[in-house]
């Protein structure tokens, strides 16, 4: 229902009731203005694509304040990279601006300010998306009618991993483990053998192994999480990264013994207990345990103090994939979503394994070359022959 009231001063103005029953109005100078605003109006509140000047005109940061309130069921990691990201790079620039002023042009601007501020792809995209969640909120809450944060390019390299590439032989591994000082050496053989993510590693508990059927469950990963608003830093434990992550492995029978062994010195037969703990029976900080641990053993064994303990679960990989493992196990051993995923970070090491393979096949033809015949040989170009004539 709308109407058009002309009014003392000359003026026309424009009354509609919005989809929620309020009455809005709008002011013009000419009849016919107001005519085609109140037409153009109902066209979009038959299509779904009204805009409440109310909350058009609402500032930038009302909104990401909003939306911030709907994050509080994800995970804490993840919140608070949300969080790092909204106030450095984002809030700045966008604090103060009516929602509706924000278009695809002002988006180019903020993207290119933060190239200047030196912010590589990754991040750029991270920050991105953040601002894009921001207003998916905006689009939901008809204060705009499209997201002007959606289309911007942003190419990121895909990181894929090459031999050499922070991955470890085997022969290495020993020489890495000969210099982690106890009672870690189990952890480091446990990234290697099971391909485990650090967090992962943190958040194992005495029950997730099996010392009979000699394997390890990954049912919880541990984090640090770095204080925002008004929550500290501690120490998070939650769910794997994926529902693939949740996941049984299985384990050499010697490792399964040493981690026996480890909690046996340790005094230690609670179930629920970390697996890996520290001395004052904390459980393990992934980021000390690289700095700690991984990285004096690195430099003691004359190994590239470049390599992260998630090279490790790399190291996993590669291993795995010599040894002639397809895609599909191995994606199932290091808990990705789907076989594509591996066959993208570790492809390379893949084509590796085919000229392996290739190698192999030949060199079964070569052992079976004298071999006696079994059956009668066939022609193909002298079958194809008697077929066109009609005699096959």
């Amino acid at each position: 229902m709308s109407s058009i009231q002309k009014q003392k001063n000359g003026r026309y103005r424009a009354r509609y009731r919005d989809p929620n029953g309020r009455t809005r109005s709008a002011t013009f100078d000419r009849l016919d203005d107001a005519r085609r605003y109140l037409a153009g109006l109902g066209g979009d509140l038959l299509r779904g694509e009204y805009i409440d000047p109310e909350q058009a005109r609402a500032r930038f940061d009302g909104w990401a304040q909003a939306w911030w309130e709907t994050t509080s069921g994800l995970r804490p990691s993840t919140r608070c990279s949300y969080r790092a990201r909204l106030d450095r790079h984002v809030l700045p620039f966008f604090t103060g601006r009516r929602v509706g002023s924000i278009d695809y042009a002002a988006v180019e601007l903020w993207l290119a300010d933060r190239r200047k501020a030196g912010l590589g792809p990754k991040m750029l995209r991270e920050c991105l998306s953040v601002l894009t969640l921001v207003l998916d909120f905006a689009v939901k809450s008809k204060a705009l009618n499209q997201n002007p944060a959606r289309g911007h390019e942003i190419k990121v390299r895909r990181r894929k991993v090459r031999e050499g590439d922070g991955v470890l032989t085997m022969e290495q591994v020993h020489q890495l483990v000969a210099h982690v000082r106890d009672p870690y050496k189990p952890a480091v053989w446990l990234l290697v053998f099971a391909g485990l993510r650090p967090a992962e590693l943190c958040g194992l508990r005495v029950r997730d192994v099996d010392f009979v059927r000699h394997t390890v469950s990954v049912r919880a990963t541990l984090m640090p999480v770095h204080g925002y608003g008004d929550q500290p830093w501690r120490m998070v434990e939650g769910p794997p990264k994926t529902d693939s992550g949740d996941r049984t492995v299985p384990i050499p029978g010697w490792l399964c013994d040493d981690l026996a062994a480890m909690l046996v010195a340790r005094g230690d037969s609670d179930r629920d207990s970390w697996l890996f703990q520290t001395r004052q029976r904390n459980p393990l900080h992934r980021d000390h345990f690289r700095e700690h641990v991984v990285l004096p053993a690195l430099r003691a064994a004359g190994l590239p103090e470049t390599i992260r303990t998630y090279d490790l679960r790399h190291s996993h990989a590669s291993l795995s994939i010599d040894l002639g493992a397809n895609p599909l196990a191995v994606a199932q051993r290091m808990g990705h979503s789907d076989a594509a995923f591996t066959l993208r970070v570790y492809g390379h090491l893949f084509e590796g394994a085919q000229t392996r393979l290739s190698e192999q096949l030949d060199a079964l033809r070569e052992k079976t070359a004298n071999s006696p015949a079994k059956g009668t040989v066939i022609n193909l170009d002298a079958r194809r022959d008697l077929t066109q004539t009609g005699h096959a």
